[in-house]
């Protein structure tokens, strides 16, 4: 695989992110009204999104090695590492709890990785 194949994907993902947390959110606060907490849907959407950061940051990682910096490099690092790390810190926030209140505070949390994916990508140069 060629560097400009990892570049495309990256944007690829990257522009997929904030629509698949949006949507990852949307569907968490669609069970809180409901009066319904966590079920597996939004947990499986929790944990897709957890994995398409991974992907995003191993690419990110990858071009890094090969010499491409992002334009504003330091920023959109500090946004990338925070996308890899907010999920596993809320469920560790919640402690796994999976009732209407926790639906609520994934709602939140889904809806905060869509603005740290935006901020990435604005930072990105």
């Amino acid at each position: 695989m060629d560097l400009a194949t990892i570049l495309w994907l990256h944007k690829g993902v990257g522009n997929a992110a904030p629509l698949f947390m949006a949507m990852a959110g949307l569907l968490s606060l669609i069970n809180y009204f409901r009066g319904l907490g966590l079920d597996g849907s939004v947990i499986g959407a929790v944990i897709v999104g957890e994995i398409t950061m991974l992907v995003q940051a191993s690419l990110g990682l990858i071009l890094l090695v090969f010499g491409l910096w992002p334009g504003g490099w330091g920023i959109h690092f500090l946004y990338g590492s925070l996308s890899v790390l907010f999920f596993p810190a809320l469920w560790a926030y919640t402690r796994g709890a999976t009732d209407r209140r926790a639906s609520l505070t994934w709602a939140f949390g889904g809806l905060f990785m869509m603005g740290l994916t935006l901020r990435a990508i604005g930072t990105a140069g």
